[in-house]
């Protein structure tokens, strides 16, 4: 399948170039080690939401692994607005990366000047789809908190990648992955929730990223009196769940049908659909969005 990038520019340290142009050098050390981090953000009808916690987060995680942000803040994310323009989109993924940089080959971060920033804007819809999900349980065990903190939303993502490999031999949408101590944490790349005799429950982020629709959705129980709990959830809980669901930037919000082929009434539920709709609500919320035709202003 062929990504067409027709019409879609791409920010490149500071420039902006045609996205099917845009390279780094093969002695970048975020293409040779994974030695970076990045973020996913969503255009709405033609607003970006909650630009402002992503780009946060990536400092967080860039402060975690000593690399510097190129950019302040509010210098990024209007990097981010001018990409969106330019690429004339008003509904979209956006894709915050940042590596150490080019450097001579090695892992001493300090072969490395200065870091890459790199901003793409592309269309995509929920990589999920929007039918009942099919999960599996998978046995690889995501790498969080003995390797590097779940809150570090890092370039490397060959745990998550092998298990979604597990998923589609097993004739699955997706997988469930695991903690060491074999707590679910996520599934490969979305923020889990389910619904046990009407409270919601999503796994602590010891190994889960702290996902921005994760929060957004915690925040809309609070206020909607929706009991909801932060705890941890074992594989065998899930099979008894009344309904789950995943979240995340990328996936929006998908009911799960099934895990490990034992049926979930998820499609339906009216704590999901209470959800999704409020959901809808707040990211057409201008407290929450920055347009994109619009000069960008402090917060």
């Amino acid at each position: 399948m062929t990504f067409d990038t027709t019409g879609l520019v791409a920010y490149v340290n500071g420039d902006f170039v045609p996205a099917g142009e845009a390279s780094v050098s093969i002695f970048d050390h975020g293409f040779l080690y994974g030695d970076g981090v990045f973020e996913g953000l969503r255009v709405f009808d033609g607003a970006l939401f909650r630009p402002r916690d992503h780009i946060a987060r990536l400092g967080r995680s860039a402060r975690a692994l000593a690399m510097e942000v190129p950019l302040a803040p509010e210098e990024l994310l209007s990097a981010v607005v001018e990409t969106i323009r330019r690429c004339g989109l008003s509904d979209a993924h956006v894709r915050i990366l940042l590596t150490r940089g080019y450097g001579t080959p090695g892992l001493d971060p300090a072969r490395c000047e200065r870091p890459t920033l790199i901003v793409a804007a592309y269309p995509f819809p929920p990589h999920l789809g929007t039918q009942p999900l099919k999960l599996v349980i998978s046995s690889v065990v995501r790498k969080a908190p003995r390797s590097l903190g779940a809150h570090i939303k890092s370039l490397n993502y060959l745990d998550a990648v092998v298990a979604y490999q597990q998923a589609k031999a097993a004739g699955a949408n997706d997988a469930i992955m695991l903690d060491h101590l074999g707590a679910v944490a996520e599934t490969t790349g979305a923020n889990l929730f389910a619904v046990f005799d009407g409270t919601l429950v999503t796994p602590t982020t010891r190994a889960a990223l702290p996902g921005i629709t994760r929060r957004t959705l915690l925040e809309l129980a609070a206020e909607q009196g929706v009991p909801a709990e932060v705890r941890d959830i074992w594989p065998m809980d899930l099979y008894a769940a009344d309904a789950a669901f995943v979240s995340g930037s990328g996936a929006s919000i998908v009911p799960v049908g099934e895990i490990d082929g034992r049926p979930l009434g998820s499609a339906g539920h009216p704590l999901l659909d209470q959800l999704v709709a409020g959901y809808r609500a707040r990211t057409a919320d201008p407290r929450y969005r920055v347009p994109i035709e619009e000069p960008v202003t402090a917060a």
